[in-house]
């Protein structure tokens, strides 16, 4: 019995520092895999929108799952962001049409010349999600950058919705400074658009990430950055140029602030902005207000806005595009 002993110890040793050795491989491989993201956007008036699925499309540590969009003239701005996509070479990526909810849906979005004669996408961009995320329990994130109806729906679509989203990162509000950096807060657009919607986003959802005007509105592009864009000769780099008159009109000085880029950059690098937990809650006016209570989400307050900048134009300028999954 003794010598058996003595055998049978190392033998479970062995095979004990081999599963852990391929559990840690596991995780680290895990670790490492593109976070799997669908992409809610008001993409077609503010620019920032499309500066935001270039980006996306120009980091590989992002896979994006699909594009639905929001408010409005949904189904032309669906055109916008397919027409980015092709450009992209990633027509492989779905792009849904989701809730008009309180905008115009006769609208046409200042950037839509851009995309005229593009096939017009069609589907329900909440039935879409839903079906995503259930079907992916845990592996998906949302990106959402515009009104915050279709998150909404999906959250009330299903019980087992707010469980199986793996993270949910918004740019909307203002908490404590307004736009272009002023002391006073504002009503923020994306919740004014649907106040009643980012309070059901508010009490439902879980791991909630929220970059508002705190962060985000002194992101402005200088000459710079726009002259690297405009001077690198990959597809989206050279889009974002072709778009950006569409945007500006005839005020040649008018600068684009990247708030939603910003958002979906704090997917990938964390650094780009400290904030901390805490509760807010949403006024009839589309106020973001903090309050007393149990935390909701996690709010960015200070950017760290040069190395986003840094970040943002050699990921699309410079750096090689993501590359196409099967």
């Amino acid at each position: 019995m003794v010598q058996r002993s003595r055998l049978v110890l190392p033998i479970i040793g062995v095979l004990l520092v081999t599963v852990l050795a391929g559990a840690t491989a596991a995780a680290e491989e895990k670790a490492q895999m593109p976070e799997r993201i669908i992409l809610d956007t008001d993409i077609g008036d503010d620019i920032d929108d499309a500066y935001c699925l270039s980006l996306i499309l120009s980091c590989p540590e992002l896979e994006l799952e699909g594009v639905v969009t929001v408010y409005g003239p949904v189904q032309r701005r669906a055109q916008i962001a397919r027409k980015l996509l092709r450009v992209a070479g990633r027509d492989d990526i779905p792009v849904v049409p989701g809730k008009a909810g309180r905008g115009d849906p006769e609208a046409v979005p200042n950037q839509h010349p851009w995309a005229e004669g593009e096939k017009t996408p069609s589907g329900d961009g909440v039935a879409f999600v839903v079906h995503k995320i259930l079907q992916n329990p845990g592996e998906i994130s949302l990106l959402a950058v515009g009104a915050l109806t279709n998150v909404a729906a999906v959250l009330d679509a299903d019980a087992r919705i707010a469980g199986a989203i793996k993270r949910i990162f918004i740019m909307g509000g203002s908490v404590y400074r307004g736009y272009n950096g002023s002391d006073t807060p504002a009503v923020e657009w994306n919740i004014r658009c649907d106040p009643a919607a980012a309070r059901t986003v508010l009490a439902k959802a879980r791991n909630l990430y929220v970059a508002p005007l705190d962060i985000s509105s002194l992101a402005h592009l200088r000459a710079e950055h726009l002259d690297a864009i405009a001077a690198s000769d990959r597809p989206l780099a050279r889009a974002m140029a072709e778009l950006l008159p569409y945007w500006r009109g005839d005020d040649a000085q008018r600068r684009p602030c990247l708030f939603d880029p910003l958002t979906a950059a704090l997917m990938i690098e964390a650094s780009l902005a400290k904030g901390r937990e805490m509760r807010i809650e949403v006024t009839d006016e589309g106020m973001t207000v903090p309050a007393e209570g149990e935390p909701n989400a996690f709010v960015y307050l200070e950017p760290n806005l040069e190395p986003f900048f840094e970040f943002y134009v050699r990921r699309l300028a410079s750096e090689p595009a993501s590359p196409r999954t099967e």
